[in-house]
């Protein structure tokens, strides 16, 4: 019952992201819902195109370290109730 656009119509791709997570660390890893869905669109759009990548959460989700692996695409910034955490690449 979701509602899609035509076949025909041209597809948008998105310069930003909002996702939703579990939670997440100062790194940028997210613990997302299991199903590794964000992770492969922010891979697949990164290959094509400078996006970025937001993750919206409460701070109180904040962990020291998120479980990840080579699979795993780090968040470019994270928006809380309290503050905006920037992520740095290096």
């Amino acid at each position: 019952g979701t509602l899609e656009p035509p076949l025909d119509r041209s597809i948008a791709t998105p310069d930003i992201i909002i996702t939703p997570l579990l939670a997440f660390d100062s790194a940028g890893y997210r613990l997302g819902f299991g199903g590794g869905y964000y992770d492969r669109t922010f891979a697949e759009l990164r290959g094509r195109n400078n996006i970025l990548a937001i993750g919206a959460a409460f701070d109180g989700q904040q962990i020291d370290r998120v479980p990840h692996d080579k699979l795993d695409q780090r968040l470019d910034a994270i928006v809380t109730e309290i503050r905006v955490l920037q992520i740095s690449k290096n």
